[in-house]
């Protein structure tokens, strides 16, 4: 199984990326994660333009893997049906891929494309803390379908 998280973005703060490499670590025992960034568009007429020239760079990452956006109106799900899902999906694909959008969001082609979305809050959250969100919802997930105590209810 591989997993791959897209996203738009800089280069994160180090502490971030400290919490980014102790969570792959973690989920790396359950399968292979590879995070790719893609730089964020700075010269742009307008964030319509700006929204579509990132998203077709985030689509020449998605061939061939269940694609998964992460849309503030995406579906929510408690971490519990969040390992469910991920169950049905490692089940059914060999790859998957979760895209995270930039400061702007994501384009319209980049959700349309995708299979699901996913919303981890109703509430606008900062683009770093979403990967570190994420990262530690996967490895939730993987605990949880593998009775790890780390989830306790």
């Amino acid at each position: 199984m591989k997993i791959r998280i897209l996203s738009v973005g800089n280069k994160p703060p180090q502490w971030v990326s400290e919490s980014l490499v102790a969570y792959t670590t973690r989920i790396e025992r359950q399968c292979s994660l590879e995070w790719i960034e893609i730089k964020s568009e700075t010269k742009f007429d307008s964030i319509y333009q700006k929204k579509k020239e990132e998203g077709k760079k985030l689509l020449n990452h998605t061939k061939d893997t269940y694609l998964i956006a992460l849309e503030e109106s995406g579906r929510l799900y408690s971490s519990k049906e969040f390992s469910e899902k991920m169950s049905n999906w490692i089940e059914n694909f060999s790859s998957i891929t979760f895209v995270i959008g930039g400061a702007d969001g994501l384009d319209s082609s980049v959700v349309n494309k995708s299979s699901s979305t996913l919303s981890l809050s109703r509430m606008t959250l900062p683009h770093h803390l979403v990967k570190i969100f994420l990262a530690e919802q996967l490895y939730r997930s993987f605990s949880i379908l593998n009775n790890h105590p780390y989830h306790r209810e």
